[in-house]
């Protein structure tokens, strides 16, 4: 009897509770993720995405939720409220500290008199251009320095170049300087224990920005301090788009390292620097600017006749101010633009903009590595490319070796340097540092440099005969899909 009712009634009737349970599972699942992805939509539109990043995440998220919900979260921040609240009120208590605002002017008769960045004049500027040279003036830089070293970078390497400079901000630190080092958690992910703790023992300081797997709901593994800024003394400073990494600098020649540039600035201008890189140390390290307040309210002296706009972009600013200027620098150039970039992944804006422009008769000259170190953002470049030929743009491809430059050029107008490439992650997501140069002397200095560089160049036509040097039609139709991801 028992039998019979074990196999007639229970055992179907587990089987019905079981499947129940299971459907109820999977619904609520979907339920969950549905609900979801309709935040992450709604977010979405707060953030002022531009149209082909949001399709992106779009597709992602309802077409795989289980995958797409949890890297939304992780990766997919652009603009958080409780990031950028804190960064802007610790932006605003650190100008509220100064008093002097003397020495700022709006140049006359240049392309971005109305930038949103501070113009100073009485700047003085040097160009290391390459990887040993820069290399070079950093230590001496760290050696000399009196009483403030601030460093912030996105790579700090566990190579021979990292430990010569670790060891040198160590030994400095232990003399009584006052030694801060600021390092983004992913560039510097898993390569820096050693070197923190050296600093640290020594008597300097050192914070990581933004963890790699967010903790706290207003982080995002996405955001990240892509800035290169080195002050000393808070007088001189070091910008650009090296990190400290044998790729980039070193003591001796490599044939393989990066072919790139940093600018040595002095006088007013470093202030603005060291401002943006105080508010950077201050929400990573969890302190007040009032701390600070000595060196935010420190004007250098003047050091030369060179005009300097510094602009800062992220995730703390509440428009997109680095991209506002480079696209006014493209649509107001009257005669010659060149860009250099070692990934170009443009916004829809942009890339229109120099189309047409390009239409008008304009001539407009990019220069990008003929193969940069991610494959990816070599693919997700063709389809743009071969629209910007068409339209008359002259591509140039630098072949010796990777590429890693950035630098605009604008008529005899204009130069733009620092830590952003052309592409949306910069543009959007990063935290970026850039200059734009006004003075001839400075410009004349930039463009030596790129005609150095084109004499190492092959045309776009060039390049179509090298085999595979074009991906497959179907490599370039999947990556334009998550191309405004990259």
């Amino acid at each position: 009897m028992w039998e019979w009712i074990q196999t007639q009634l229970l055992e179907p009737f587990a089987s019905l509770i079981q499947g129940g349970l299971a459907f109820l599972l999977t619904n609520v699942f979907a339920i969950i993720g549905f609900v979801l992805a309709l935040i992450i939509i709604r977010r979405a539109f707060t953030e002022k995405r531009t149209p082909s990043n949001f399709f992106a995440w779009l597709l992602v998220v309802l077409f795989s939720p289980l995958i797409g919900v949890p890297l939304y979260f992780m990766f997919g921040g652009r603009k958080s409220r409780k990031n950028t609240r804190i960064k802007l009120e610790i932006a605003r208590e650190a100008q509220a500290l100064i008093n002097d605002k003397e020495g700022s002017a709006c140049a006359k008769d240049i392309l971005a008199c109305e930038g949103r960045g501070m113009v100073t004049v009485g700047n003085h500027v040097e160009l290391l251009p390459d990887g040993e040279t820069a290399f070079s003036r950093l230590c001496a830089e760290i050696e000399q320095a009196e009483h403030t070293i601030h460093i912030a970078t996105y790579i700090l390497s566990k190579d021979e170049t990292g430990e010569h400079i670790v060891g040198l901000l160590a030994k400095r630190a232990s003399e009584g300087i006052k030694v801060r080092l600021l390092l983004d958690s992913l560039g510097s992910w898993n390569q820096t224990r050693t070197a923190r703790l050296k600093i640290r023992l020594a008597g300097g300081e050192v914070a990581m920005f933004m963890p790699v797997i967010p903790t706290q709901s207003h982080t995002s593994a996405n955001l990240r301090n892509h800035r290169k800024i080195a002050v000393f003394d808070n007088y001189r400073a070091i910008t650009g788009g090296q990190n400290i990494d044998t790729r980039f600098i070193g003591a001796v020649p490599n044939d393989t390292r990066f072919t790139d540039f940093s600018v040595v600035t002095q006088g007013p201008a470093v202030a603005d620097l060291n401002r943006t890189f105080i508010a950077d140390w201050a929400f990573a390290a969890k302190q007040s600017p009032a701390l600070f307040k000595n060196l935010l309210s420190y004007r250098p002296e003047e050091a030369g006749n060179s005009t300097i706009e510094v602009i800062a972009s992220g995730p703390d600013a509440p428009n997109d101010p680095l991209w506002e200027q480079i696209l006014r620098v493209i649509q107001e150039f009257k005669q010659r633009l060149t860009i250099i970039t070692p990934y170009f992944i443009p916004d829809e804006v942009i890339f229109r903009s120099l189309i047409v422009k390009a239409h008008t008769g304009r001539h407009i000259r990019l220069i990008l590595p003929l193969h940069s170190n991610q494959r990816l953002a070599d693919i997700a470049r063709h389809r743009s490319l071969e629209e910007l030929r068409d339209a008359g743009v002259e591509i140039l491809f630098y072949t010796p070796r990777m590429l890693h430059a950035k630098m605009i050029l604008a008529d005899d107008q204009l130069a733009m340097t620092g830590s952003a490439n052309i592409d949306m992650r910069s543009l959007f997501v990063n935290y970026e540092i850039a200059q734009i140069h006004y003075s001839r002397q400075d410009i004349e200095l930039l463009e030596q440099w790129n005609n150095n560089v084109m004499k190492d160049c092959i045309t776009y036509e060039e390049a179509l005969k090298i085999p595979n040097f074009l991906p497959s039609k179907f490599s370039q139709d999947l990556i334009q899909l998550i191309a405004p991801l990259l």
